[in-house]
């Protein structure tokens, strides 16, 4: 009788011990261009680190928040392809093109350098340098990045508040080796 107790608490301890063990499993990701560090890291127990800052989260189908220790909130969308996903990464950019603002139109600019300039024509520069045309779809608030040689057509979000352009650009990540 004694050996069939010690069995059956091995085995419940085993099992407790194994299940344990899964908590502490996360997904790693990092940008397809980068794939040695890091970006994104999701525990199976509701902790999360992005760019090295420390969050709890949650996520739904197209959405994952990250909460900071303060209640600072981070929303993005997300979508999977596979084993791929798209973060969508949110910048915002202040105009700076002459006179007023004509909806998209005219250069938007941030401090570290990077912009994006809007013409009447139907053509963007991103960073004075990548070039394109672009198609804007106000009803599902994106705009199609056409461009000329390099990348893909992507297709972004954006909201305009005052001198503010919000864009929301999706950034391909692949999941890390474990």
């Amino acid at each position: 009788m004694k050996r069939i107790k010690r069995i059956v608490f091995g085995c419940i301890l085993l099992c407790a011990m194994l299940n344990l063990a899964g908590c502490g499993k996360a997904e790693r990701w990092a940008y397809i261009h980068d794939t040695e560090t890091e970006i994104l890291r999701l525990g199976s127990d509701g902790k999360a680190e992005f760019k090295g800052e420390k969050y709890s989260y949650t996520r739904d189908d197209q959405y994952l928040e990250l909460t900071d220790q303060a209640g600072g909130q981070l929303k993005m969308r997300y979508a999977m392809d596979g084993e791929q996903m798209l973060l969508y990464e949110k910048s915002t950019y202040t105009y700076s093109g002459d006179g007023e603002r004509d909806g998209l139109i005219g250069l938007w600019t941030q401090g570290n350098g990077w912009s994006f300039e809007f013409t009447e024509q139907g053509t963007f520069c991103e960073d004075s340098y990548f070039t394109g045309y672009y198609a804007v779809d106000e009803e599902n608030a994106t705009i199609k990045l056409m461009y000329n040689d390099r990348f893909v057509d992507t297709y972004i979000y954006y909201s305009i508040e005052g001198d503010e352009l919000c864009i929301e650009y999706p950034w391909p990540m692949v999941r890390m080796e474990k």
